[in-house]
């Protein structure tokens, strides 16, 4: 934090200093060239100001306290708790709190390293009974998930850019159940994780994926099974919209991919799906984008792939 406040001191100063000398270039009959000079000072200045406030916007956005109040909350872990919570654990989160990609969560590999824009540092934290949540309450852990905040409020922007918001409590309870139930792996992976001046200054223009805190609690449990109904909720919980738009028709790229439309599944069986997620191989023979975690999603078991499915021939457009 201190080093982005730095920067906007820095910033603000130079842009009073320059508007300073501005005024200074456009004294009276002061010839062209100070008027030309003082014209593009005035521009550069002016761009520096701006630049400043936003990043300041985006200081105040990111060094907020954030969340609600803490739950008391206690999961009992049951053995159903527990291997459902593997199940959402291994294709949720194992895309980035891992190396691998496969569990345990024992920690990821920086997210920021191949985005040619300078925006901090993001680790994927260790979730084993060896990393810092084994200080976290369950209702702590479920607010980073449905929240993006830590014990102390403070942001977690990575946790912050997903609707996890949309997992129902019973869900949120069996992660929670699974996490306390891994085995403790003591890793080396660095925690480094900071965000740059360059990210506050582009949080205020939108382009960091940073989710309000979500005004509603966890919406109704939905009984698994090859159904829309069951489809649209992993395909709000795996968040599907943040690249291909909310309706599923294309996205605006930016910092994340710009997903194509999913009106072609519209035509594919639930077979050609199924193997498209698990293969990365469409019915046409095209490879799948690593940027899409496909991998990830193959790892639900065909019911749920099939749900999702009927919820995409539903919703995408023609």
């Amino acid at each position: 934090m201190t080093a982005n406040i730095i920067w906007f001191i820095v910033l603000a100063a130079v842009a009073l200093v320059g508007l300073r000398f501005v005024f200074k270039l456009f004294r009276p009959f002061g010839g062209i060239r100070r008027t030309v000079g003082g014209v593009l000072l005035a521009l550069v200045s002016v761009v520096v100001g701006l630049v400043s406030i936003l990043g300041l916007m985006g200081i105040l956005t990111i060094y907020g306290s954030r969340g609600t109040p803490v739950q008391a909350v206690t999961v009992a872990g049951t053995a159903e708790q527990i291997a459902r919570g593997e199940i959402l654990a291994n294709a949720m989160c194992s895309g980035c709190h891992t190396v691998s990609g496969e569990l345990p969560l024992s920690g990821g590999e920086e997210l920021f390293a191949d985005i040619p824009i300078p925006l901090g540092k993001a680790t994927p934290a260790n979730l084993t009974p060896a990393g810092r949540i084994r200080e976290w309450t369950d209702g702590e852990l479920q607010r980073a998930i449905r929240e993006g905040a830590d014990p102390d409020g403070n942001i977690l922007p990575v946790m912050s850019a997903n609707t996890f918001r949309y997992m129902s409590q019973e869900d949120l309870d069996a992660i929670v159940a699974y996490l306390r139930a891994q085995p403790a792996v003591e890793t080396d992976i660095p925690q480094d994780n900071y965000l740059s001046f360059v990210a506050m200054v582009m949080t205020p223009l939108g382009m960091m994926p940073i989710k309000d805190v979500p005004d509603f609690g966890p919406p109704p449990y939905v009984e698994p099974g090859a159904t829309a109904e069951y489809g649209e909720y992993v395909v709000k919980v795996f968040d599907c919209a943040i690249c291909h738009g909310d309706d599923l028709g294309g996205g605006p790229g930016g910092i994340l991919p710009a997903g194509p439309s999913l009106a072609g599944a519209k035509v594919w069986t639930s077979d050609q799906f199924i193997t498209a997620m698990r293969t990365g191989v469409t019915p046409a023979g095209l490879t799948l984008s690593e940027d899409m975690p496909w991998k990830d999603i193959g790892k639900l078991d065909d019911d749920a792939l099939k749900a999702m499915l009927l919820y995409i021939q539903q919703v995408s457009p023609s």
